[in-house]
């Protein structure tokens, strides 16, 4: 999901409000796909000495340690 920057400021500031009449955090979180696997968790790399040239093996993202997406707040 992309979001403009000011609806996040605007819910950030929306957060700091309920967290001012509640005592509770309410700054909102947004999941950003990883650029590095689009998302898939997973990145296919051709398996070496294989009979078929296009035979791959799945191996999980480094960048995002195979969970697919980054947990961004709001600031």
């Amino acid at each position: 999901m992309t979001f403009d920057l000011e609806v996040m400021v605007a819910l950030a500031a929306d957060a700091e409000k309920l967290r001012q009449l509640t005592g509770q955090d309410h700054t909102p979180e947004f999941l950003i796909d990883c650029e590095a696997c689009g998302g898939e968790g997973a990145i296919e790399i051709p398996r070496p000495f294989a009979d078929d040239p296009y035979f791959c093996i799945a191996v999980p993202c480094d960048a995002c340690a195979g969970a697919g997406f980054f947990i961004c707040e709001a600031t």
